[in-house]
């Protein structure tokens, strides 16, 4: 490869990767609050006890604590599998977006929520 190329190649790469947006998995502590403050309406809603949400998604009780208290962002994976045994959308746990949830579920917990 001919030094001009090396140089178009490395020209390209600095400013390609450089103009790329950084990928992080913090949030604003207030987003955190608000996914925690969502999980907790759907269990108060559903009228179940932490214990009864996080065992049969296979979690431990400080996770699920974590999760509810706003402390650490949810697993998508496991929220996902809440939606499958609640109905309980992923888009409504992290964004607020309740236009998928059931209507009977979506006026219980945007009543609990509020």
């Amino acid at each position: 490869m001919s030094v001009t190329v090396q140089r178009c190649c490395a020209l390209f790469l600095i400013f390609t990767v450089g103009n790329l947006p950084t990928m992080t998995r913090k949030r604003h502590p207030d987003d955190l609050k608000a996914i925690g403050n969502r999980l907790r309406a759907a269990r108060l809603a559903l009228g179940l006890t932490q214990k009864d949400l996080y065992e049969p998604l296979g979690v431990k009780a400080a996770t699920w604590n974590h999760w509810e208290s706003g402390k650490r962002l949810p697993d998508p994976l496991v929220m996902a599998r809440l939606k499958e045994l609640h109905g309980i959308t992923t888009d409504w746990i992290f964004t607020g977006d309740g236009a998928a949830l059931p209507f009977s579920l979506a006026r219980t917990l945007l009543k609990a929520a509020s």
